[in-house]
């Protein structure tokens, strides 16, 4: 039971950062891996909110990446 309370713990943590990175990374980061987001409304953008929650850990080594190859 301990286990399943732990599992649960780290799966919420995982989904509110995933949000909050989603949130900033998609109003402020996004142009930088993707220049064609350059002018996106935020409809658009808001789209895009849902999946860089999920995925926010690739989206972050991209980003980091990108940010010392200087593109």
């Amino acid at each position: 039971m301990m286990l399943a309370k732990l599992l649960l713990f780290a799966f919420y943590l995982y989904l509110l950062l995933g949000v909050f990175f989603g949130i900033w990374f998609v109003f402020r980061g996004a142009e930088r891996i993707d220049p064609n987001l350059h002018g996106a409304s935020w409809r658009t953008r808001l789209l895009l909110l849902p999946g860089s929650a999920a995925f926010w850990v690739i989206l972050l080594v991209k980003w980091i990446k990108s940010d010392t190859h200087g593109s």
